[in-house]
């Protein structure tokens, strides 16, 4: 049980971590590769460029939130064709192209963030979980247990604050069949989570696993609680979750419609991916009103 719980909080943490942590704080600077001989006649990337390359690159992190891979990957290379010189758009490349199943395309992409030093510990451990997903895939996890846990070391001493190798680490030993380590290293995981960056995700999806946990056939709608007549974020997730465990769609899209309004929709989009919506709503999606879509 706790397994599960922690599993499902810390993905929904780590999918906002991971797809925005590469364009904060100065991550859009370009840096010169160390290995390679410094070239007179450098071509400049225009002012209007590179506006538009980290447009596109914010355009491919919505698309991926909501499961559109393929769409993102397009964004991305709309992006280097706009600015390769990206600092940390390999390690995006490798993310998304690992939603895409494309495993090898996604392992170079990834070495080619650590080769040019970006995102370095976030990219070794990125190899550990593709290689981990590839033998999944195959049926062959066990044995690639020391690739894994050699990425996910080199992950560590790049960055002992990380809390993505320890998630890939709990992976491992999940679907390895001991829950027991699995659990230990999700909550070393959850230790380096930021808060800023968590309480949301983990308030809702902690909240989503307990209603799926306690919901019975003739359990009652839920009370939604609310603060001066009006419903906290959370609480609209929680609405649409009840709605959907009891058949009621079209309450469930009202409420998601609400919640969409009220929040970032980068924020929104990573709660769309927590499990319970994708096992509930066709595709995992929620049809919206055209007029509360962003458009690019």
């Amino acid at each position: 049980m706790w397994l599960d719980v922690l599993r499902s909080v810390l993905y929904g943490m780590l999918v906002l971590l991971l797809a925005g942590i590469a364009f904060v704080g100065g991550v859009f600077v370009a840096k010169k590769t160390e290995k390679e001989p410094f070239v007179p006649v450098v071509e400049e990337v225009a002012p209007e460029k590179r506006k538009m390359a980290r447009d596109f690159v914010e355009f491919a992190l919505a698309e991926r939130f909501a499961g559109r891979h393929q769409e993102a990957l397009d964004y991305l290379q709309q992006a280097r064709e706009q600015d390769g010189t990206l600092r940390g758009l390999d390690y995006q490349f490798a993310l998304t192209l690992l939603d895409l199943r494309d495993f090898e395309a996604a392992r170079s992409a990834a070495r080619a963030s650590i080769a040019k030093d970006e995102e370095t510990s976030n990219a070794h451990a990125l190899v550990a979980l593709i290689t981990l997903e590839q033998a999944r895939k195959e049926g062959l996890a066990d044995a690639v247990r020391e690739q894994v846990l050699q990425s996910v070391q080199q992950s560590r001493e790049t960055d002992p604050l990380n809390p993505m190798p320890h998630y890939v680490v709990a992976e491992f030993y999940r679907f390895a069949g001991q829950p027991e380590l699995a659990v230990d290293a999700y909550r070393r995981a959850l230790e380096r989570v930021s808060k800023s960056d968590s309480i949301m995700v983990s308030t809702v999806k902690a909240g989503l696993a307990g209603l799926r946990l306690h919901h019975e056939a003739d359990s009652p709608p839920l009370k939604l609680q609310s603060v001066n007549g009006i419903y906290p974020p959370e609480q609209l997730f929680f609405g649409a979750a009840d709605a959907l465990l009891r058949g009621d769609q079209a309450a469930a899209t009202d409420f998601l419609v609400q919640a969409r309004e009220r929040l970032p929709g980068s924020l929104f989009e990573a709660l769309m991916q927590d499990s319970f919506f994708q096992d509930y709503l066709p595709d995992g999606r929620v049809s919206l009103p055209s007029s509360d879509v962003p458009q690019p």
